[in-house]
């Protein structure tokens, strides 16, 4: 092989590189963009797809780009998986992305500590890796789709409708949990098991109300008296189980019928 031939194998192979790296961005997050403005002329170039070959986008936002970035994606009927590594957010806005039913994935950046209410809620999220920085979850409601969420040990409070009406079949609340506000697994019609971490002291109203394929609870946790005040007989569970649990009934519980056994 001569010196021309493998200079022209060079040139090739280079123009490859770039041409791969000018489509994929960086960092395995998709194409890189800096605004809502750039995002809508991508996503105006790209094919129609589908929620389970979404259009991979990276971006740098703050808290006043979200909602625009958001209203972009929805208005351009494809599916996008966002990236927003590296962002300098602490928070993700209430209803940042409320109904954006093309949102087929996110990845949260590291400095977030709170997600707002409803910040993903009717979205087309399937799975969530929740950061270790985030303490106060309130975000996935009507999220039917969400059959899989990571809650990390840094999560103390778990915000009213968090995860209402959403597609998960099993969670675990971690020890970190203190809280489950009202109405936080509310109709999640598929939620079949769930383990309440042993920091547990208050389960408010109707936090599992309507899950009516729940049939077995693991609990470690003790109930406080001050939240029992505020929860009916039939709020939760069962009048057995909640009394159970007012006692400090640590273990687990099954479900046959309207009846509880601690196993």
């Amino acid at each position: 092989m001569n010196k021309k031939t493998i200079l022209g194998i060079a040139v090739i192979a280079l123009t490859a590189i770039v041409a791969f790296s000018a489509c994929s961005g960086s960092g395995g997050g998709g194409k890189s963009l800096n605004s809502a403005t750039e995002l809508k002329e991508y996503l105006d170039k790209q094919p129609a797809n589908s929620p389970d070959q979404p259009i991979k986008v990276a971006m740098k936002a703050n808290e006043m780009m979200i909602k625009d970035i958001a209203k972009v994606i929805s208005e351009a009927g494809k599916y996008v998986s966002l990236d927003l590594s590296g962002s300098p957010l602490t928070e993700i806005p209430a209803d940042a992305f409320t109904n954006c039913k093309t949102l087929a994935g996110i990845t949260i950046p590291n400095s977030v500590t709170s997600i707002g209410y409803g910040a993903f809620s009717g979205t087309g999220l399937t799975s969530v890796n929740i950061p270790n920085s985030v303490t106060s979850l309130n975000g996935f409601s009507n999220t039917t789709s969400l059959t899989s969420v990571t809650i990390p040990n840094s999560v103390t409070i778990i915000g009213s409708n968090a995860f209402s009406g959403t597609g998960l079949t099993s969670i675990t609340i971690p020890n970190s949990v203190t809280n489950i506000q009202p109405g936080a697994f509310s109709d999640c019609t598929s939620l079949a098991s769930v383990t309440i971490g042993d920091g547990v002291t208050a389960i408010w109203a109707s936090a599992f109300g309507g899950c009516s394929s729940l049939t077995s609870v693991t609990f470690e946790g003790t109930i406080s008296s001050f939240a029992a005040n505020f929860i009916s007989e039939d709020d939760n569970f069962t009048a057995d189980l909640r009394a159970k649990y007012l006692a400090g009934g640590i273990g687990t519980y099954t479900r046959s019928g309207d009846t509880w056994t601690k196993q």
